[in-house]
């Protein structure tokens, strides 16, 4: 199946931001709630991580069944969410990319004639193919959008109770090469 070509740039790119908006986080910024009722950094990528392997799974149930049947995904409710917060975030990236070329493939070699396959989700009603790859993206920005306030807000916090501290990040990274 060939994606129109915006959202094929966007299916393998988008998600490659998320190292850009935690790259110079430290631990406590990825892995604590900033709010205590909201994901951290961290279980925000474990949700994303694990939402790639629900997509794939309902988009093998659009090949294999007639309009099938789909609940809101709550992570709260799925016990393998839990195993998939317990890895490191660095583990849960390549998980993320390596689950993400294997939804590419799969949809690069559906037939033409799958774009019109429909689903229907308990809250969007009846989608095609084509409308649940674009749900599949925009619900991955809004994550990412999450990821990029929560890395914002983590530095606001920082700033705040630390008036007389200076962060140069591109010294750091000046200093890692000089290690390196």
């Amino acid at each position: 199946m060939k994606l129109p070509e915006y959202n094929y740039e966007r299916f393998c790119n988008q998600h490659k931001t998320i190292k850009t908006y935690i790259d110079d986080l430290p631990p406590e910024a990825i892995y604590n709630r900033l709010n205590t009722d909201k994901f951290s950094i961290h279980e925000t990528i474990a949700y994303l991580t694990r939402y790639h392997h629900i997509f794939l799974s309902r988009l093998q149930r659009m090949q294999n069944e007639i309009n099938p049947f789909f609940e809101v995904y709550k992570p709260d409710e799925d016990l393998e969410f839990r195993f998939t917060c317990a890895k490191t975030t660095g583990s849960l990236l390549h998980e993320l990319y390596r689950m993400r070329s294997e939804l590419l493939q799969l949809l690069e070699e559906l037939p033409e004639g799958y774009s019109s396959r429909v689903a229907t989700h308990a809250v969007l009603g009846r989608m095609t193919l084509g409308q649940w790859i674009e749900f599949f993206l925009l619900h991955e920005s809004n994550q990412l959008f999450r990821i990029f306030k929560l890395a914002g807000t983590f530095w606001t916090l920082e700033l705040n109770n630390q008036k007389n501290i200076i962060y140069l990040p591109r010294l750091s990274n000046y200093i890692d090469e000089l290690a390196g």
